[in-house]
């Protein structure tokens, strides 16, 4: 018993063994977060910004001057339509003119031929017969028709001398404005069966006048 004593005792301790510590494996790629500069920060979301707000103004512009294009191209098109119009009336009113002028002409020669047969038979009629003559036997027509047309005109060109004597009260204030429209009614209503009442008197003079050309060519080839 003390001699297993004794040798336990005289047995040396064994001192703790001492473990290094494992070295820290590195990060992996790109897993480290590196910290980035406040300035290039505020600076690169300034670019941002601003990118931004010329882009929409970029936008916004756009749009405006689409806008104007097509107001423009509105434009030029009633422009151009306004201009065929003009143009319209440009020569109807030269070609009134012209049928004006034929017309001036027709008057001028017709003034002339009265002037001449006024200087022709003037001295032929005494004075107390002169101051006899009745101007609506001075012309006779030369057939019924022609009466019914001189008569038609004479009254159409009456009917037309009235209302522009109205229109020229009305517009003094001559006459109150319902009664000028009044009269003007009852004139064009007459002043319209008297243009009907040419307008078919002249259609069949035209027709009388074929019909009798048509004989004068057929008695001709007869001979």
């Amino acid at each position: 018993m003390n001699s297993s004593m004794g040798s336990t005792a005289a047995r040396p301790a064994i001192p703790p063994r001492e473990y290094s510590p494992a070295p820290t494996p590195p990060p992996p790629y790109g897993s480290g977060r590196m910290t980035e500069d406040p300035a290039e920060v505020f600076k690169k979301n300034a670019i941002n910004k601003l990118v931004d707000v010329l882009n929409g103004d970029i936008r916004e512009l756009k749009k405006s001057r689409e806008e104007e294009m097509e107001g423009l191209f509105g434009a030029q098109a009633t422009l151009r339509k306004r201009e065929e119009e003009l143009r319209k009336g440009l020569k109807e009113m030269q070609d009134e003119k012209e049928a004006l002028e034929q017309q001036l002409q027709m008057v001028l020669m017709n003034t002339d031929v009265l002037e001449g047969w006024l200087r022709e038979n003037e001295g032929k009629l005494g004075s107390n017969e002169v101051n006899c003559v009745d101007v609506e036997e001075a012309f006779e027509p030369c057939d019924v028709l022609s009466k019914q047309m001189m008569d038609c005109t004479a009254s159409d060109l009456a009917v037309e001398d009235a209302i522009y004597a109205l229109d020229k009260a009305a517009q003094e204030g001559a006459i109150p404005f319902d009664q000028y429209l009044r009269n003007v009614r009852l004139l064009s209503r007459e002043q319209f069966f008297h243009r009907a009442t040419a307008s078919k008197v002249r259609a069949v003079q035209m027709q009388a006048q074929v019909a009798s050309m048509a004989s004068r060519a057929s008695t001709q080839y007869a001979f």
